[in-house]
């Protein structure tokens, strides 16, 4: 009876220790893929934080704005399922950012235009993703749902608008 007694209590050790070495796995892991994501998250953060500084004027400064915008949203295309979504969506923010700053469109006019196409851009993405084409790691998702509703506002000049 001992014996039985010591089996099965060696049996739930082995368990609860299997158990354990899994969970510590599982965490690496995921601590892992974690702390990749969060230095691109950052770059881009603070890459688009220094267009909102270094032109913090959107309408005599709008095509330089945009220029840096563009040119730090690049930090996420090697994380984009759909880079070309990206330049799908840089072309007509080139363009309005003339119109902005020669004033033939209002910085609300703009930030409305720029919101739509955001938006189809994002359906289109949802759509090919859910078509189990892939599935874009953390930071990407969090930059695409960046550009609210109040970004279409008057005053749209968060660090979730751009």
């Amino acid at each position: 009876m001992d014996f039985n007694c010591s089996l099965r209590d060696s049996i739930r050790f082995a368990l609860v220790v299997s158990r354990c070495v899994l969970l510590a796995c599982c965490g690496a892991v995921r601590q892992a893929i974690e702390e990749e994501a969060e230095p691109a998250a950052l770059n881009l953060n603070g890459a688009l934080a220094e267009c909102r500084r270094g032109f913090p004027d959107q309408i005599a400064q709008a095509v330089e704005r945009s220029s840096c915008v563009i040119k730090a949203m690049e930090l996420a295309r090697p994380l984009l399922p759909f880079p070309e979504l990206l330049d799908r969506e840089n072309a007509p923010r080139e363009a309005l950012a003339g119109q902005v700053q020669a004033r033939t469109i209002s910085l609300r006019e703009r930030n409305v235009q720029i919101l739509k196409l955001h938006s189809q851009i994002l359906d289109e993405e949802r759509n090919r993703l859910s078509a189990g084409v892939g599935k874009p790691p953390l930071v990407v998702a969090q930059w695409r749902q960046s550009n609210q509703e109040s970004c279409g506002r008057l005053g749209g000049d968060s660090a979730n608008c751009f």
